[in-house]
């Protein structure tokens, strides 16, 4: 609950801070301003939910790389005959990163008189976005109540969980070229849209602007007198590229659209791919964004778009 909180008051304070930077480019009147603040308003409100994800993604993270080798203690205590109150304990004086606080937390939970199935229980709920980690406390549970071998299963899911993360870590190793691709497909897709607005609007502009062009087809603006979608989408895109209403607005809102939806896209599958989360995906989205966004900024402004 206290993580939903903090949450809804990151959402709150983004959101507020978003609607005041678009009610100052309203109350200043300049159009341009006002597209430009609301591409701010936008990175405003989505990278402080994307840095408490992947900072919580992370975290889970370093505690999955120490989890097997506390269970491997906890296993070599309890073997030499330490109770698991004992055990937890005595774990607590060794070093495992991010997980040593929970640890703590832990030991001292068990030193106020909580029950250790019920330190167990929170702890997991703590991590229960690890699959990993939330399947290894269910068999040490388990075997804790059924009475069984418990220092011979803590060394076993600890020898799992380590082959478990070289498997992954090999995965992770072998993706990345794949991510690399995807970065390369990306920015080729960028490159051919570009090039199409470059060499589509001046051909356009050469037909006709009535009657039929030479495959029977009128070339003009689709958008002309329209308010509809996508027409009003492409007409607040021109505000913050500022460009003019027109056959170039029309095909260059056009591919921009295309180009970050392809680059969100892109991002997740990235992240699936690289490190089997589409959490992780979203700074690879975020980077794809923002270089299309940049690219497209930048030739509008410099007034290399054909006019």
């Amino acid at each position: 609950m206290e993580e939903l909180t903090q949450r809804q008051r990151t959402i709150a304070m983004s959101m507020g801070i978003s609607i005041a930077l678009i009610a100052i480019g309203i109350i200043i009147g300049d159009p341009g301003l006002i597209g430009n603040l609301v591409i701010i308003s936008i990175f405003v409100v989505v990278l402080p939910i994307f840095f408490q994800s992947y900072t919580k993604f992370m975290w889970i993270r370093s505690l999955e790389d120490q989890f097997p080798n506390f269970v491997r203690d906890l296993a070599d205590s309890i073997r030499s005959g330490m109770s698991f109150k004992e055990a937890i304990d005595i774990a607590t004086k060794a070093n495992y990163g991010k997980l040593s606080d929970e640890v703590k937390s832990m030991s001292n939970r068990l030193a106020w008189g909580t029950d250790l199935l019920r330190v167990f229980e929170i702890f997991s709920k703590r991590v229960e976005k690890s699959k990993l980690i939330t399947e290894a406390l269910n068999i040490i549970v388990e075997s804790y109540q059924s009475g069984g071998n418990v220092s011979a299963t803590l060394t076993a899911v600890a020898r799992d969980m380590v082959r478990f993360k070289e498997v992954e870590a090999e995965r992770r190793s072998m993706t990345k070229q794949h991510v690399m691709i995807m970065y390369g497909v990306f920015c080729m897709f960028l490159g051919i849209a570009i090039m199409i607005i470059f060499v589509m609007v001046p051909m356009i502009k050469t037909q006709p602007a009535t009657g039929t062009g030479a495959f029977g087809m009128k070339f003009e603006n689709p958008c002309e007198g329209a308010y509809i979608f996508p027409c009003n989408l492409f007409s607040s895109i021109g505000l913050i590229l500022g460009l003019p209403e027109g056959i170039t607005l029309y095909y260059t809102a056009l591919f921009f659209t295309i180009v970050i939806i392809q680059g969100t896209f892109t991002g997740l599958i990235a992240g699936q791919l690289g490190e089997g989360s589409a959490v992780a995906g979203t700074k690879h989205s975020l980077i794809m964004v923002t270089i299309a966004l940049g690219v497209f900024l930048f030739l509008a402004k410099a007034g290399i778009f054909p006019q």
